[in-house]
């Protein structure tokens, strides 16, 4: 097979929040460097990659694997994201099947990946702010209660526990009378997602090499498969390819997957008088129920988070100057939701990239021989991926489960045209989305 070309590589512009809050690395990074070979080659040490890195190890523990990063572990997509591992979340569509059979299936997946990040916490001590606060799927206008009218019916339907939270106790618990009404689901918990990717990372078992900032260029099918780095070149006997809203630029759905920039703002932390003039609220989170309004935490360090822009960007990594673009809009809605906090700004601004498909389904399986790939977080990639990335492996040795045989039974990812007429249908679909949205922004 003739080399695959990466037509588009990912850029560290070093600007996310929650990376620049942690303290410096435990050791340097290691990078691709001359000619190197494993047995395993993975792409992406993300969710999906560092799961399946330590799947491989665990059932193949003489093999050699290599996770290759074209940045730096914990600052890529998985290190930018508002840190939410969802149990569930009111997504699934008729248009798929069964709603009910739907949301089984994801929560099965996610409970999963939920368990794996458990686990691997608890063997190595990572600290990254774990907190099953759970999470508020609220409406901040009435017009919208129909919307979580819905959801509480599937989850009655599926005999999932929630509460419904008025205006009066929402005031209460958050410190803004921002919300009308939410559902509160208890399994969703709340981390500082580049401390937990940093730490998956600084962790991986023996045997497992971690190579950053080595964008893969091309990659070829073998024996052996080969792919080929700005420092050198790392052969494998099966590659798995982890990268999530990078896929289909390695060759992997790319007529399913989707990639959408979102951009998120962290202020500096509150003073304790600003603590106690919101009411001093434990850690929470909430996610509007309105799919393109905003999402709003608050940390564990008194911070609050912002993310309100979910876009169609071909170019998928914005500049810093594109990015505070987005500013004024992030502050915008933290004004809206908390105006006696005057005094308070943004400390950090940053981008980053997730995968949809317009199915919610997955890619996931083998896309030639000896080569796997699993993506397409739809916007809930830590548990997700997580359970993505640990069940490739589990593919890729043909260790089967029952978990592994319903992921396999996903549906593929919905096709999508080529650009440009993507281009134009995604403008399109997103200003149509977008109308109503009202408060919740």
């Amino acid at each position: 097979m003739n080399a695959h070309r990466v037509d588009m590589l990912p850029r560290n512009d070093d600007t996310c929040g929650w990376a620049n809050l942690l303290p410096p690395r435990p050791r340097p990074v290691r990078r691709v460097a001359g000619a190197m070979g494993f047995d395993w080659a993975i792409v992406g040490a993300g969710y999906a990659g560092l799961a399946a890195a330590r799947r491989i190890a665990e059932l193949a523990p003489g093999d050699t694997i290599a996770v290759i990063d074209a940045g730096r572990a914990g600052e890529g997509a998985a290190g930018r994201n508002s840190g939410f591992a969802v149990e569930i979340s009111p997504s699934p569509r008729k248009k798929i099947g069964s709603p009910e059979a739907a949301y089984r299936k994801s929560i099965r997946i996610n409970a999963h990946g939920l368990g794996l990040l458990r686990q691997a916490i608890d063997a190595h001590g990572i600290d990254c702010d774990w907190h099953q606060a759970g999470k508020h799927q609220a409406a901040a206008e009435p017009r919208h209660f129909a919307r979580l009218d819905a959801f509480a019916r599937h989850l009655d339907a599926l005999g999932l526990p929630y509460r419904r939270l008025e205006a009066e106790e929402l005031c209460a618990r958050l410190g803004t009378s921002h919300y009308r009404r939410a559902l509160l689901t208890a399994g969703t918990v709340l981390v500082q997602p580049a401390a937990l990717a940093r730490g998956l990372a600084m962790t991986l078992p023996d045997g497992v090499t971690l190579l950053e900032e080595s964008p893969v260029e091309s990659w070829s099918a073998g024996p052996p498969i080969r792919l080929s780095c700005p420092g050198g070149t790392v052969s494998a006997k099966r590659l798995l390819l982890a990268t999530n809203a990078w896929l289909p630029r390695f060759g992997a759905f790319r007529n399913g997957l989707v990639s959408f920039t979102l951009t998120a703002g962290l202020t500096r932390s509150l003073t304790d008088a600003e603590h106690r003039a919101i009411g001093a609220p434990e850690p929470w989170g909430v996610i509007s129920i309105h799919r393109f309004g905003a999402t709003v935490r608050y940390t564990a360090d008194r911070r609050i988070l912002v993310r309100n822009s979910l876009e169609y960007w071909p170019r998928m990594a914005m500049t810093p100057a594109e990015t505070a673009a987005r500013l004024p809009g992030i502050e915008a809605s933290f004004r809206a939701r908390f105006p006696g906090l005057r005094e308070v700004g943004f400390e950090h601004l940053w981008s980053g990239v997730i995968a949809a498909s317009r199915n919610f389904s997955a890619g996931f399986g083998t896309i030639a021989p000896g080569v796997f790939a699993a993506g397409g977080c739809n916007a809930g990639g830590i548990a997700r991926n997580t359970a993505l990335g640990a069940l490739l492996a589990d593919h890729a040795l043909d260790n089967r489960s029952d978990l592994l045989e319903a992921v396999r039974g996903l549906p593929p990812p919905a096709w999508v045209p080529p650009r440009p007429f993507l281009d134009i249908g995604a403008a399109l679909d997103l200003r149509r989305r977008r109308r109503g949205l009202g408060a919740e922004f």
